[in-house]
């Protein structure tokens, strides 16, 4: 991954040096000179914003409405560290009772509630109890809960244990 990185920060400086390269030597006019220089300032930062996507981190996008849960981790705040803390989940989009999608990493803020869940789907999981789950309001999946707890997201999710197939496997 530090590899892919590197390289695609080489690929840009070359870019960039062979860019100026070009507009020192030529007899463009300023404006295509400058407009270029500004269309490729644009694209680096372009890249760096879509490269995490591509390398595979956890997104923090709405998650399905409803998802089959592959993985759990957890990550508690730490006061030594500053750390916030995170809770990190595997989905797949249930597309129809048979069909999932790829899985795709979710990261969340870290709540005492959510961890409580996932502490009792671990352990079925662990128990090979496979499990879907659903958000109650998938498109604002992040909620402030109430007054008591000022400033802490909570997450409305549910999970529940995948039912048996109706047929046997052959």
């Amino acid at each position: 991954m530090t590899l892919g990185i590197t390289g695609i920060i080489s690929a840009y400086i070359l870019l960039a040096l062979l860019l100026l390269s070009i507009n020192l030597y030529s007899k463009w006019s300023w404006h295509i000179k400058a407009a270029t220089i500004i269309l490729t300032s644009v694209f680096y930062i372009v890249t760096y914003y879509s490269l995490p996507a591509l390398l595979g981190w956890p997104t923090s996008q709405n998650p399905p409405a409803q998802f089959r849960l592959l993985a759990a981790h957890v990550e508690q705040p730490d006061k030594e560290k500053n750390t916030k803390g995170a809770i990190y989940l595997w989905l797949s989009k249930i597309i129809n009772l048979t069909e999932l999608t790829e899985p795709r990493a979710y990261e969340f803020d870290y709540s005492i509630e959510l961890h409580e869940k996932i502490i009792n789907v671990n352990a079925k999981l662990n128990k090979n109890i496979k499990q879907i789950g659903e958000f109650k309001d998938p498109d604002n999946a992040f909620n402030e809960i109430n007054e008591q707890k000022r400033g802490v997201k909570s997450v409305k999710i549910e999970f529940y244990d995948l039912p048996d197939p109706l047929f046997p496997d052959k």
